[in-house]
């Protein structure tokens, strides 16, 4: 019976990462937190809750992803992050699918993920369903991405599992404001040392194309004031980014 590892990475996450891994630990035969440096008790918390714990300084999302999944003990992997929870169809789902993936002839199995702000789910914005690859055989499958959105890549037929990741279901929309600039300053870096043009009028560009199509395509009106907030505080975290990057340009001597 093929058995699975469950995998994390973690920094400075003792307030959610116990929970994260008591959602996936009855599912699988390991789960493994790759800490990058935490310096409260993170790692502590995570060895409680039933995690083999290792560490390794964190350098950057990708890099460190793929390295917990080489680090894990079986070749089926189920990938987590500290900020989301497994529900129960999910799952027994997880656990049907690693003992028949080798009949199954798949190479990865997407999962769909719910994403919550202010204490209630969204049911569009761009934000449901959310299908994101996380169960994968890492003979047929890496990280991939641009820094900080980590993807998955695999090389063969892909599967869906019923049931769903619940994604920081604790997200306030200050938290969601702060996580925005966040991931912008993360990413201008990568874009600033990237052959893409940028113009004066290139941040107010992606912005409001950022917004028309959240409201637009992505329908964030049906999620209400969350919708609307979605939309404006992703168009604001756009414009960072392109802005961020710029100003990392002009500093770095050609």
């Amino acid at each position: 019976m093929p058995r699975c590892s469950a995998v994390l990475i973690a920094l400075n996450e003792q307030s959610r990462i116990e929970d994260a891994v008591s959602s996936v630990r009855p599912f699988v035969d390991e789960v493994l937190v790759l800490d990058g440096g935490s310096t409260d008790s993170t790692r502590v918390l995570a060895a409680a809750a039933g995690a083999k714990v290792l560490e390794h300084p964190f350098d950057g999302f990708i890099s460190q992803k793929q390295r917990a999944t080489g680090l894990a003990q079986y070749d089926l992997v189920f990938a987590l992050d500290a900020d989301e929870r497994v529900d129960e169809e999910l799952g027994h789902a997880l656990q049907a699918a690693c003992a028949a993936a080798g009949d199954a002839g798949l190479a990865a199995w997407q999962v769909r993920r719910r994403n919550f702000l202010d204490g209630r789910a969204l049911r569009a914005s761009g934000w449901y369903p959310d299908a994101r690859l996380r169960l994968f055989d890492r003979r047929q499958a890496r990280w991939s991405g641009a820094e900080p959105h980590d993807v998955v890549e695999a090389s063969g037929a892909v599967g869906q599992l019923p049931g769903h990741l619940l994604h920081d279901p604790q997200r306030s929309t200050e938290e969601f404001r702060q996580g925005s600039l966040l991931h912008a300053q993360r990413r201008a870096n990568s874009l600033a040392r990237s052959s893409r043009a940028l113009y004066p009028w290139t941040p107010w560009l992606h912005a409001l194309g950022h917004y028309l199509r959240k409201v637009l395509l992505a329908h964030a009106w049906r999620d209400g004031r969350r919708g609307w907030t979605i939309a404006w505080v992703g168009a604001l975290g756009v414009f960072a980014k392109y802005s961020l990057a710029a100003e990392l340009r002009r500093e770095v001597p050609e």
